[in-house]
């Protein structure tokens, strides 16, 4: 009996005398046939290939042969075969033109190996003009020259150009082009470090260096937000929309459903694992399982992240911070962030980033920064304070802070703290945190500002892109912000462009950026 299996999509194999073709919604895989006697077992091994790039269990195959004959099919990709399509008694008939054989099982995984079977698979193969006694001597020759291994033949995104000025420190060439279908989720990179992109409820890792498509992940829905965590020591790729959201492993394509209940909202870029926030006070933080797990937050206090199955909250006014770790309504006792001098005021709770919470002071008319852990105990929460910076100039703006949670930074208006060093710096004018740097833009000009608040590298273009992330190879992964047709750029790096100051030379300019001053807390 044949798998339960959508109408659409379907996968085409084509069979020739010397080859067959597996046509997967555009992507096209050759398996060439060296042994007329083994025909069957490659077309099995290319419509099985094929299911397991669009993240399929089963999936209707149409085999087309040379003489016109269309035989449908349904390939499982999980036992390795191919068997005859056998249309539901409820369902629509076969389309005009189909010929239909008595059995056409084709896959080796199911299939005992002997000779009655064998002879049987080769009359159904020689039958749709596979088996050609012509084709005799061109598989001989072919087996002559290699060692009968199928080679698939796989797409490669060509390269393209930008349509936008580039990123301070690259080239508006791209190595490489995948179409998005104007998605805005950003890129991020997968367990081994390859970039992915979205194509509506598709997920597709691609070779860092080609573009060439390595995996690919189905979603039920069209995706609106990605990340990538680790989760008890296990890695999880998380897909979601504002209310819906699935985990994927590396070895398999099957998504984890989490179970979102109606009124929540589905945070990725809030903790060490995904959060979904109701609006009862309650974050539910998920699991490596998709389970999930209750967390009460504070009645004055927001969640600033998940850190494992625990959740921090802040009340910013006051100055409480909360580690829940348990499901009980009784919280435990929050602790008081210590200002740093006598007399400071607290204007404002910035973030928290591995269990160590930023908050920004105003002592005098002094701006203060102090870096504080918090215990892992949840009973009686504690924290500790761990350093203090000073910086010059106004207070910090609050009301939007930017976290690149992958590199450990928070971005407060025009101030980028590097929580991991505890240290902060002022920018010399609004700045996009991506990819690991500050991407200030100020009088036309585009700066690459590291961590340290060193300028990288500058371009006189201040509508340039910023890249999502930065591969190992040093490629940008860039899209075009709002593009409704848009794609995901790999961008080569180029040589940095130099200020537009008379005595600029072709080396990184230097770093204007003041220094703040620090005190490390005994």
């Amino acid at each position: 009996m044949s798998p339960a299996v959508h109408s659409w999509p379907v996968i085409t194999l084509t069979f020739g005398a010397e080859q067959i073709v597996a046509d997967a919604n555009g992507e096209v895989l050759t398996y060439p046939v060296l042994d007329a006697a083994t025909a069957h077992e490659v077309a099995a091994d290319a419509a099985t290939e094929a299911c397991r790039r669009l993240g399929l269990k089963a999936c209707r195959v149409q085999g087309h042969t040379e003489d016109g004959s269309v035989f449908e099919m349904v390939v499982d990709a999980q036992l390795g075969t191919l068997e005859e399509y056998e249309v539901p008694a409820s369902g629509p008939a076969p389309s005009r033109g189909t010929r239909q054989t008595g059995s056409t099982t084709a896959g080796r995984a199911a299939r005992p190996k002997g000779g009655n079977q064998r002879r049987r698979a080769l009359a159904i193969w020689g039958s749709v003009g596979v088996l050609a006694l012509t084709a005799g001597t061109s598989v001989a020759m072919n087996l002559t020259e290699g060692d009968g291994e199928p080679v698939a033949v796989v797409h490669t995104p060509p390269p393209a150009q930008l349509p936008v000025p580039a990123p301070a420190g690259w080239d508006t060439y791209a190595a490489w082009a995948t179409p998005m279908s104007g998605s805005q989720v950003k890129a991020v990179l997968d367990w081994e470090g390859r970039p992915v992109s979205v194509d509506g409820h598709q997920l597709i890792g691609h070779d860092p260096a080609t573009g060439v498509e390595q995996w690919s992940r189905s979603t039920p829905f069209t995706v609106t937000q990605m990340a990538v965590f680790t989760v008890d020591g296990q890695t999880r790729l998380a897909a979601a929309t504002a209310k819906e959201l699935v985990l994927f492993t590396p070895d398999s394509p099957n998504p984890i459903r989490v179970e979102v209940p109606q009124e929540a909202t589905v945070v990725l870029d809030g903790g060490t694992v995904p959060r979904l926030d109701l609006p009862t006070k309650k974050s539910l933080l998920v699991t490596a399982d998709g389970a999930t797990v209750s967390r009460v937050v504070p009645a004055a206090a927001k969640p600033l992240e998940a850190q494992g199955a625990d959740l921090i909250a802040a009340d910013a006014k006051a100055g409480n911070v909360w580690r829940v770790g348990t499901d009980s309504a009784a919280l435990p006792k929050p602790a008081v962030l210590p200002a740093p001098a006598k007399g400071a005021e607290l204007t404002g709770v910035l973030g928290s980033i591995e269990g160590r919470v930023v908050a920004a002071w105003k002592d005098g008319k002094q701006t203060v920064v102090g870096f504080y852990d918090v215990d892992e105990a949840t009973d009686v929460t504690t924290v500790k304070q761990v350093a203090v910076r000073e910086l010059d100039r106004n207070q910090i703006t609050t009301s939007t802070v930017q976290a690149d949670r992958v590199h450990g930074l928070l971005l407060a208006s025009t101030v980028l703290v590097d929580v991991e060093a505890t240290t902060v710096h002022r920018l010399d004018g609004q700045a996009k945190l991506a990819a690991g740097y500050a991407w200030v833009t100020d009088n036309g000009e585009q700066t690459q500002v590291t961590r340290d608040g060193q300028t990288e590298a500058t371009t006189r273009a201040d509508q340039a892109a910023v890249p999502d992330v930065i591969t190992k190879n040093g490629m940008a992964m860039t899209r075009v912000d709002g593009a409704t047709d848009g794609s995901l750029y790999a961008l080569l790096v180029s040589g940095p462009t130099p200020t537009a100051s008379p005595t600029a030379s072709t080396s990184p300019t230097a770093s204007s950026t003041p220094t703040a001053t620090s005190k490390e807390t005994p």
